[in-house]
């Protein structure tokens, strides 16, 4: 179908692209095409910090996907976008599962594509099933999500711990986790996932509280 090795999705930050822009200057310099050389790169969500773009798979490395690599697929962007994700499946699916971490839980995939996995829809509202809130995620970097229920309450030591002293708790892990993540951190916001996709309701320094007392 295709003249391509297999593509996958990739979820990157934003400032991918303003990264890509002093390579972009040198091709353009040389007098090369510098939109044909661009990634290919959708808005994850409205008011999110996150992007779509594709990698393909070479024997050598992985390389992002461009228009004029796309050109060469002869698939549009919504065939590919779905080639993408069900080659991403037939590497991971069989791997998926979650983590309890006491009040919120991490999704785990491999090989680097939990972020990707905010990609499916379907994952996300069978993981909602019995929440009493929205599930809210945090994608601090491109291997680590975590998820909880914005209505849950929990018991510690006799206690109520709110779900607002949760998201706070969820909240400062994942600002741990994306400033240990260097290039590889990806998004401070925090997500909810509604029957529209997922909405933005903040961002992580928004909820952020002090470390409940051990």
């Amino acid at each position: 179908m295709h003249s391509l090795p297999p593509v996958h999705p990739c979820i990157k930050h934003v400032d991918f692209l303003e990264s890509m822009r002093p390579v972009l200057d040198q091709i353009e310099a040389r007098g090369g095409d510098r939109e044909a050389h661009a990634p290919v790169a959708y808005p994850f969500a409205a008011d999110s910090d996150l992007l779509v773009t594709f990698a393909v798979d070479t024997p050598a490395q992985f390389i992002t996907l461009t228009p004029q690599g796309m050109a060469e697929t002869r698939l549009d962007a919504q065939s590919l976008y779905e080639l993408a994700i069900d080659n991403m499946l037939r590497l991971v699916a069989s791997n998926v599962v979650t983590r309890d971490l006491g009040m919120y839980r991490a999704l785990v995939a491999g090989d680097g594509f939990e972020a990707c996995m905010l990609l499916l829809p379907d994952l996300w509202e069978l993981l909602a099933l019995g929440f009493e809130g929205e599930l809210l995620a945090v994608v601090p970097s491109r291997d680590v999500v975590y998820f909880m229920d914005s209505g849950a309450s929990f018991e510690k030591r006799g206690e109520t711990v709110s779900a607002a002293e949760v998201l706070g708790r969820m909240c400062r892990a994942a600002a741990g986790v994306r400033v240990g993540a260097g290039p590889h951190g990806l998004s401070d916001k925090v997500m909810a996932l509604t029957p529209d996709g997922w909405c933005v309701r903040g961002t992580l320094k928004d909820y952020c509280e002090p470390a409940l007392e051990a």
